[in-house]
Parts: C-alpha cells; sequence; structure tokens
C-alpha cells in the first residue's frame, strides 16, 4: 500500500499478480538487470539487458503488464562529477539559480534522463510504473552494510540478506550479478506496495520526470 502525502489518501495494488524491478543501468554500457517476482516470492524471471532498444523491447513483449507493477531505478548520470562532489552536491543547490553557471548541461543533475520519454509513454497508456532510489530502498531496509558499496563482498552480502531476511529462498546458491539483486530489491518493492503482510508501508517521495519516486515510509 502506498501513501500519498499530498492527497493523503492510501493507494491499494491488491490486485497485482507480478512485480518487475529494473536496475537501469547509467549508459548502454553498463549492464540493466531485471527481475520478476510473483505474490509467493519465485523468481519467475531474472535477466541482463544493455541497451535503451532491449529494455524499450522487454516491456513491449511482457506479458500482463496491467497485472504487474513496474520499479524502475534512477540511474546515476554520468556526466556528472564523481567522487567528492557526489556526496555533497546536495548541499550546493544555490548553483541551481546562479546566472554565471552553465546549467544547460546535465552535470550539475545526480540522476539520468535515460529512457524517461518512454516510461512515461507506459505511464500513459495506464501501466503502473514508478521510480526508486536503490541506495534510498537499502537504507530503509536496513541492507546498506559495512562493506564498499558494490564491492563483491557487498553483492554477497546482499544477496544473503534477500535470501534469509525476506525470505527469497529460490536465489541461487552462486553470486548473481549487483544489477540483477538491485533489479530484485526494486521488484520486492512492488510486493511491498500490493501486500500490507510484508510490515512495511510505502509512500510517494517526489517525481522525477512525471513518474512517482517511491520509498518506505520510515
Amino acid at each position: 500500500m502506498i501513501t500519498n502525502s499530498k492527497t493523503k489518501r492510501d493507494i491499494k495494488f491488491a490486485n497485482k499478480l507480478f512485480f518487475v524491478g529494473i536496475s537501469l543501468g547509467s549508459n548502454s554500457t553498463n549492464e540493466t538487470g531485471v527481475a520478476i517476482l510473483d505474490r509467493d516470492l519465485k523468481i519467475i524471471t531474472l535477466d541482463k539487458l544493455f541497451s535503451m532498444e532491449d529494455v524499450r523491447f522487454f516491456l513491449k513483449r511482457l506479458v500482463g503488464k496491467q497485472n504487474a507493477i513496474i520499479n524502475i531505478a534512477l540511474p546515476e548520470n554520468p556526466q556528472m562529477l564523481n567522487a567528492k562532489w557526489k556526496l555533497i552536491s546536495r548541499e550546493y543547490q544555490f548553483i541551481q539559480t546562479n546566472r554565471l553557471i552553465d546549467k544547460d548541461n546535465d552535470w550539475i543533475q545526480r540522476y539520468s534522463h535515460r529512457g524517461c520519454d518512454h516510461f512515461l509513454e507506459l505511464k500513459e497508456s495506464g501501466i503502473d510504473i514508478f521510480r526508486y532510489d536503490i541506495r534510498e530502498l537499502k537504507s530503509a531496509l536496513g541492507l546498506s552494510g559495512i562493506y564498499k558499496d558494490r564491492s563483491p563482498v557487498d553483492c554477497k552480502a546482499l544477496q544473503s540478506a534477500l535470501k534469509y531476511k525476506f525470505d527469497l529462498r529460490a536465489l541461487p546458491s552462486n553470486m548473481l550479478p549487483v544489477s540483477q539483486l538491485e533489479a530484485i530489491l526494486g521488484a520486492y518493492l512492488g510486493l511491498i506496495m500490493a501486500d500490507n503482510k510484508t510490515g512495511y508501508n510505502c509512500k510517494i517521495k517526489t517525481e522525477y520526470q512525471n513518474i512517482e519516486v517511491i520509498g518506505i515510509d520510515l
């Protein structure tokens, strides 16, 4: 169930049968993970995509879109400055209002616009599509460990937590790619949105390119 803080009403998806998570890569050289879960936490699909054409083809051929919740991760903007700037960029909001700084380029944007037009078209056609922030979701679910983000040991810890803490026993024993693990997180968020029995509640935290960004209601 989702709480919309703007309208103070609950949005229910009790009739949804499938939950799709897409960990969108920032560009075609970074893999995009895809995961589909059902209500019993059975893994229906695990896959890797690369180009946006692959993502479009996957969504076009996805059977039963009307009975699914599709959560797509917000990818980092590859043009944004690296390292320390990423950590403190939220404190530099005055850059947006400085007339002497070039704001026409994307270097000050934290997230990429990749695929936004296509996702908005699907939403306008009646498909339930939402966005999510991977790091925020991991933190809210207690999955942010002490290890370096996306390192092999961090991926192993995340997979173990998904398997035993969240009862995704269908996960294989061999280590999955990080993109697929992050896609499973998005699919599990879809289950939280539809099922009150998970013990978590969701809310619309903001919008990105006219699509709601969903997070855990702490």
